[in-house]
């Protein structure tokens, strides 16, 4: 499932590439990509017609400012598999789709494009969603931190909101294993599955400890690996692990899981101690992964 950093990329470079181009038409292939609302007019209402003014991100989800007589805010759900690609139209005559943008990254499969942004200046937004958990959200609004989609979400990794104190606050009255709490978005958004493994064992603490245990020293290094981790992982534009299917706008694979410490390293050696990393699934059904003798 991308995150944070797999989200960062994907604004980044949606930035470059669509600020300043309109929408002239969304086409929805699937009735999942807009099942949030009561018809496909509806989200295209929202949508076409309109100006893309800024490229944003919250938590593992990047979004579009809109802008005409009225402003509007299109979300990226990307759930487990979505993907965002830009393409360049340049349909002939017997052509079925338009050519990828940049030829350096694989092709996303076709059979899962769900939904097509055609915008000025020649360029079409592609998503597309294998599994069907993601998909297309719009609200009539810029106040995007007060959507019903955000509303509940904790504050980003990197702003000032997230300070030790609040971490140990939200730490210290919960019983919930630790990785839990990580990857719960109302305490804080962005984290999942292997970000939260990977900040664990920069901080030298078991994912599967109760929150409330995690002492002041164990906070004080948590805090700051999250940090690190999440930087280290848009500084690589992402991961795309063995059972992950994120590519960047480009088709192209991220960095991080090269440098990934425990998350998808089962039974191989720490890279500093060399005991063997150990897997455990918690009650979401998903694994967190750790290094018995480097985290305590």
């Amino acid at each position: 499932m991308p995150e944070l950093p797999e989200a960062e990329t994907i604004r980044r470079q949606l930035e470059a590439e669509v600020t300043g181009k309109t929408v002239r038409r969304l086409e929805l292939l699937h009735p999942r990509a807009w099942r949030a609302h009561t018809s496909p007019k509806e989200l295209a209402d929202l949508v076409e017609g309109r100006r893309i003014v800024r490229v944003g991100r919250r938590g593992k989800a990047p979004y579009l400012l809109l802008n005409s007589k009225r402003p509007s805010v299109l979300i990226f759900r990307l759930g487990m598999t979505g993907l965002v690609r830009v393409a360049k139209v340049t349909r002939r005559a017997g052509a079925s789709a338009p050519a990828p943008f940049r030829a350096a990254g694989a092709e996303a499969e076709p059979s899962a494009l769900r939904a097509v942004l055609t915008l000025t200046g020649g360029r079409e937004l592609r998503f597309y969603d294998q599994r069907l958990f993601g998909e297309l959200v719009a609200f009539p609004t810029h106040d995007v931190d007060n959507t019903p989609e955000f509303a509940h979400y904790g504050p980003e990794p990197f702003s000032g909101e997230f300070t030790l104190d609040y971490l140990k606050d939200h730490l210290s009255r919960r019983s919930a294993k630790l990785v839990d709490v990580l990857m719960n978005q109302q305490i804080v958004a962005g984290i999942g599955k292997i970000y939260s493994d990977e900040a664990c064992f920069r901080a030298g603490v078991r994912p599967g400890r109760r929150a409330w245990s995690v002492t002041g020293p164990m906070r004080e290094r948590l805090w700051r690996a999250i940090r690190e981790v999440l930087s280290v992982g848009i500084e690589a534009r992402g991961s795309s692990a063995k059972d992950e299917t994120f590519r960047d706008v480009y088709g192209i694979p991220g960095r991080f899981q090269d440098r990934m410490q425990v998350y998808q390293r089962t039974g191989q050696p720490c890279r500093v101690c060399g005991t063997p990393i150990k897997r455990a699934r918690i009650a979401s059904g998903r694994g967190m992964h750790w290094c018995p003798k480097c985290q305590k």
